[in-house]
Formats: C-alpha cells, structure tokens, sequence
C-alpha cells in the first residue's frame, strides 16, 4: 500500500534535517581528513551500516546477486561520487555561503531535465522552487561574490546533485530499494577512493577525530538519511522532493547557531520562512493551474 503524502512529505523533511545536521561532522571531519579522503571514509561506513540493514530486512543474496540493481547502483554511484565530491572540494576554494546558495540549484535543475524526461509541474509548483530558491539564497546571505574556481565546482556538483535524485526517481520502481541504495555507497567509497589516490596525499586522518565524524556521518547520513531519501523517492515527486530536500539549509543554519554561534539575521529568517512557504506551494495538488501538457 502506498503511503499518503503527509508520511513521504514527513520523510522527506526528516531526510533534510538529518543532512542539515549533518554539516557538524563533515565540517568537523574535513579538518583532519581530505575531501575524498572523507567521502571514502563515510561512505564506507555507510555501505556497512545498510548491510546490517539487509541482514535484519532477510534480503536473500538473489537480490543482492541480480546483476541489475548492481548496474543500477553504479550508475547511482557514479553520479553521487561526483555530486559529493565537487561540493566538497569546492568548499576549500569558495565561501560557504556561495557554496550552499550554489548548491540549491539542484532546485532549478531538476525540473528542467525532468521536462526531457516528460515530467511535468503545475504552476504553484514552479512558484514553490522558484520561492525556496530565493529564500536559499538569503538563508546563505549570498552577496553576489563570485569565486569562479569554487563556485564553478559547486555548479558542477549541484548539477550531478540533480541527475543522481533523477536517476534514483527511475531506478526506485524497478529494484529493491535497499539494494540499490548499498550498491550505491559501495561504488561511491571506491570511486572516491580511486580519486583520493589519484588527487590527494593520504587516505589517512592527522588524527582519530577524523575517524569519529566520518563514522558518525557515515551512519546517520550516509546509512540512514541516503537510504530513506531512496524509499520515499519511490513515492514521491523528484521536484516536490527536490523543494523539501532544499530545507537542509535551514536546518544546516540552525545547527551552525547552536554548534558554531553562527547567527542568521533578519534576512536568514525571511529566507528560511521563504523557504517553508516554496516547500508548501512545491506541494500543491497537479489540478492547481496545471501546465502538464507544455513542452
């Protein structure tokens, strides 16, 4: 039976705020390790954390065997290796606010490459990221600064961060959901790996702290934020999803202010009450001045 919206929605919004604060260990953890280094680090914890998932789901080693949701889980793996990894790098060479308001277009993106894949959004919808985008970008306090090498690897990662929730939209009606999301993290740590030791000095952190906050990312999101973004996707709207996903930020800032005294201001308020409104309209029922048969 398919679960109503208010429990996908719910889901959806739970994911965002388990990645949200999730920003504490990853800024923590990148002290210690290197960007890659730390992917591989989390991601792997990751995998394993799902594995014990699937031993207590009784998912049988046919499912685990099927060569399918193997191709599918590289390919998921791929996307996400680069999603993840050009964030991260970016975060080394641009502000984190140009880094976070850059990322948000994920937002915009997703429905423009779903129209090639025929999906289409009512108005109100469009009203809704257009809204969440704007309030993004106040939420991060984005001044225009434009530092080309970092924010141009933040565009690159916010574009894969689009394809990947598009791939998993299609790849989720047709594979076990559990499945697909440890192949997924297997082939993310490898590649991330590979490219650690292709670009970085050391897969090792300067100290056991680094360790900590990529077990602890790893496990909570990694292992269970990622894996129920995979199960509530099989119900859900890429775009809507796309909109809610968006409210990691305000959930990122508010773990900035408790963690790091990192103050919003009047315009990080208005930009996360923004927010909440895009992510209400985003949700607004397809009959609502619909433009489904455009393009």
């Amino acid at each position: 039976m398919k679960p109503s919206p208010l429990v996908i929605n719910s889901s959806l919004a739970l994911v965002a705020l388990i990645w949200g604060l999730g920003f504490i260990p990853q800024r923590l953890g990148l002290e210690t390790l290197g960007p890659m280094a730390f992917n591989a680090w989390r991601f792997a914890f990751g995998a394993i954390t799902l594995a014990l998932i699937l031993w207590l789901f009784s998912v049988g080693r046919a499912d685990l065997l099927d060569k399918n949701p193997l191709i599918a889980g590289l390919l998921l793996g791929i996307l996400l290796t680069a999603a993840a990894g050009f964030q991260q790098i970016s975060l080394g060479f641009s502000k984190v606010t140009n880094v976070a308001f850059i990322t948000g277009f994920y937002v915009i993106f997703v429905p423009v490459f779903g129209l090639f894949l025929k999906h289409r959004y009512s108005l109100l919808t469009w009203l809704g990221g257009s809204l969440a985008l704007l309030g993004l970008a106040l939420l991060s306090g984005f001044q225009g600064e434009i530092q080309f090498k970092g924010d141009g690897l933040a565009l690159l990662g916010a574009f894969f961060w689009a394809l990947h929730l598009l791939a998993i939209n299609h790849f989720v009606k047709q594979h076990n959901v559990y499945v697909l999301a440890f192949y997924q993290f297997v082939f993310c740590a490898l590649f991330s790996l590979v490219a650690n030791i292709m670009f970085e000095s050391s897969l090792f952190a300067t100290n056991s702290d680094g360790y900590l906050w990529a077990l602890v990312n790893g496990v909570i999101v990694v292992g269970i934020a990622y894996t129920l973004q995979i199960v509530a996707l099989k119900h859900s709207d890429p775009f809507v999803a796309s909109v809610i996903f968006s409210l990691e930020s305000v959930f990122g800032a508010i773990a900035g202010y408790w963690f790091f005294q990192e103050v919003l201001g009047f315009y990080g308020f208005l930009g996360a009450g923004l927010m909440l409104i895009g992510c209400l309209l985003a949700q607004a029922p397809e009959k609502d001045v619909a433009v489904r048969d455009i393009a």
